[in-house]
């Protein structure tokens, strides 16, 4: 998957040394859920602030309707997390269906849409023991974004105006595109993008991740490669251009439940939540904790009262 590096992907070593060191662990001490406790969920994040968001918003909301949580943020990537829940540590936590398809069960013949990426992911998770919740209407992806004005000026909406741009008259001297130096030879990438949608005239210029968004302000490339939602698309500068061919992958979030704790309140919970995180509503609040520094508990606290969750 071609999501962020930064975030998931650590080697076996490392998830061997998380796991023998969980209960002494400042940022992630964890004890066993008490058997005593059925309805106590045991809810754990990964280690990035747009979890640290979405494990609020899903603690606050459980809370607020009587449900005990016992909460543990910033666990760590994908392969720490799931070995915490497969331990028992934590029974519950946040996913993106992606992650859960191709990371946790290392799916190579992947679906065409994105409800049977999460009915696929559901059926994997079901047989061995854990709920998923209903998935989110927003989604976190590598993407591809261009100036507002550009889209307007050239007529883009998809990968495929790209081509028609490519191979047209009006194509920009500056026709190439900014993304960090492993995307370039990703399937999931710059590759796809090639093979895919025959983007085969789009100059690869590599940048560090935190220069993208200014290369692009300054004209120097003519898309970057972005993630679709980084808090910089709340402004409304940019237009991200869409993937019919889901070359990038599935990401919409949904919560992972040991089944013995995953009772029908609780569930009902979570997917009133999940329901109302729009792409809009995950920019703004990645925004406020990203940008403006805001701490992801008060954040998550505001949109729950604004909606009554």
């Amino acid at each position: 998957m071609a999501r962020m590096i930064r975030r998931r992907t650590l080697v076996t070593a490392v998830v061997v040394l998380f796991v023998a060191s969980l209960g002494s662990s400042a940022n992630a001490r964890i004890s066993a859920p008490a058997s005593t406790a059925a309805t106590t969920i045991s809810l754990g994040t990964k280690d990035f602030t747009e979890e640290f968001v979405l494990g609020q918003l899903y603690k606050q909301a459980l809370e607020h309707k009587g449900i005990t949580v016992d909460y543990h943020e910033n666990i760590g990537s994908t392969e720490v997390i799931q070995t915490a829940l497969r331990s028992g540590k934590i029974n519950a936590y946040p996913e993106y269906v992606g992650e859960i398809v191709q990371t946790a069960y290392h799916v190579k013949k992947l679906p065409k849409t994105a409800h049977a990426w999460w009915v696929l992911a559901k059926s994997r998770l079901a047989g061995d023991g854990f709920a998923l919740t209903n998935p989110t209407p927003f989604y976190d992806v590598d993407a591809i974004a261009v100036r507002k004005a550009d889209a307007v000026k050239y007529h883009l909406k998809t990968l495929y105006d790209m081509k028609r741009l490519q191979n047209s008259s009006q194509r920009p001297s500056n026709f190439s595109i900014g993304a960090r130096p492993e995307f370039k030879n990703r399937e999931e990438g710059f590759l796809g993008m090639k093979h895919v949608y025959g983007l085969t005239k789009l100059k690869y210029v590599s940048l560090a991740l935190g220069l993208t968004y200014k290369a692009l302000d300054q004209k120097k490339v003519f898309c970057v490669n972005v993630f679709s939602t980084d808090a910089q698309l709340a402004g409304g500068k940019y237009t991200v251009l869409k993937d019919p061919k889901l070359i990038f992958g599935v990401q919409n979030v949904a919560v992972i439940v040991k089944q013995n704790v995953a009772t029908t309140q609780v569930v009902s919970i979570l997917n009133a939540v999940s329901a109302k995180l729009t792409l809009k509503a995950i920019l703004a609040m990645n925004k406020a904790t990203q940008l403006n520094k805001q701490n992801p508990a008060d954040v998550a606290k505001k949109f729950l009262a604004a909606n009554g969750l």
